[in-house]
């Protein structure tokens, strides 16, 4: 009689804390995804030097890892690979920066008078994905693999006057070597704190830039 209650009792728990981690695991994902993001600034189209105050929040969404490379590390089809060898705030961090080839293809490169380089704006729907490594090596190997990151440019409702103006609304997601999300809401703000700096770097949220 109390071998069966015992067996009883454990078909009541075991199912009970899957779906108690479980639900943590999607409270995690909510909290990440439902953070409010604000661009850090907006570029006219005709005249990218000036910069108006962005004056609305967007929703982080998530975000899915997409087949960007082979199990070889090449990139798949319709993508391509840059080699960044220092991450900033990072000395002892290099990345593989993936991207497709037709987001290349739509973006926008405007010379700023008195810059040396000329800005680039990435077109809504632009995916980025980020593969970070100890070390400063050109080698992808798996076991020096720390994190893979991720950023989107997604479109939002914005005012009528806002259409003047090169979009900056760029969603993050983080995961690990294995490709399994680790996304929380310090993350998606760490990672949208760190790219705002590209903003006046380079024009867009992106600090590597492309010929």
């Amino acid at each position: 009689m109390i071998e069966l209650k015992s067996k009883c009792i454990r078909k009541l728990i075991l199912p009970g804390a899957f779906f108690f981690l479980a639900s943590i695991a999607v409270s995690i994902h909510s909290i990440a995804a439902e953070i409010l993001l604000s661009p850090p600034g907006l570029r006219l189209i005709k005249d990218p030097s000036i910069v108006i105050p962005a004056d609305f929040n967007y929703p982080n969404r998530s975000l899915l890892l997409p087949a960007y490379r082979n199990p070889t590390g090449r990139p798949a089809d319709g993508w391509s690979a840059k080699f960044v060898d220092t991450r900033r705030f990072a000395s002892d961090r290099s990345a593989w920066v993936f991207f497709r080839d037709s987001d290349l293809l739509r973006s926008v490169s405007r010379r700023i008078e008195g810059k040396q380089d000329a800005f680039r704006f990435w077109p809504v729907g632009t995916t980025m994905i980020i593969e970070i490594y100890k070390g400063n090596a050109p080698q992808k190997e798996n076991e020096k693999l720390i994190e893979i990151a991720a950023m989107s440019k997604v479109k939002t409702e914005r005012r009528s006057s806002f259409k003047a103006f090169f979009p900056a609304n760029w969603i993050y997601a983080r995961f690990n070597s294995d490709g399994n999300p680790v996304t929380t809401a310090a993350t998606v703000r760490d990672c949208h704190q760190c790219h705002s700096i590209a903003f006046h770097l380079t024009g867009d949220l992106i600090f590597t830039r492309f010929p």
